[in-house]
């Protein structure tokens, strides 16, 4: 079952950037990242930044705030550097979030490449809109959370689970 509600608008006004993964077959040394949108039971927003390692198809870092800035985009992309060997491209959604400076100074600083989605083209991000709608089916959808610290602990339970136990279909 899923439940709807509204999410806050985004505006892009960022020219298109390169997507360098579009025509790729393999997906080694090419992490994703994407930001979703928590409501919380008080009508409050919560936001939930994500790496993930698509070919492994393993959660490598998150971060979640209650705003949604680079810096959210940033953490989430530190803590996955902190804990696993660079990828060789990282690729997102064209969000304000991920062309900012922070973002794209972080990437330079670690060598990446950083990859792009086309406006309007979500399956060019595919493994990483897929887990973000199994995370909201499985976890979101069937929980009401009041605070961030409940979902912190929620989502922080989830993510070892999808990593560890949740079947999946790894070739």
């Amino acid at each position: 079952m899923q439940k709807r509600y509204r999410k806050p608008k985004t505006v892009v006004t960022v020219d298109q950037k390169p997507n360098l993964i579009r025509h790729l077959h393999d997906l080694s040394g090419i992490w994703q990242t994407d930001i979703i949108y928590i409501q919380l039971t008080n009508h409050r927003w919560g936001y939930l930044a994500t790496v993930l390692d698509p070919e492994q198809r393993k959660v490598l870092g998150y971060k979640i705030g209650d705003t949604i800035t680079a810096e959210l985009a940033t953490s989430a992309l530190q803590i996955a550097l902190d804990k696993h060997r660079k990828p060789l491209i990282i690729h997102s959604d064209i969000e304000s979030q991920y062309t900012s400076a922070e973002f794209n100074t972080k990437c330079q600083n670690y060598g990446l490449k950083h990859s792009y989605s086309l406006k309007g083209h979500t399956y060019d991000n595919g493994r990483m809109e897929a887990f973000h709608s199994i995370l909201k089916r499985e976890e979101f959808y069937v929980k009401a959370y009041q605070t961030l610290t409940k979902v912190q602990a929620g989502i922080g339970w989830y993510i070892n689970f999808y990593n560890r136990n949740r079947i999946s279909n790894v070739a």
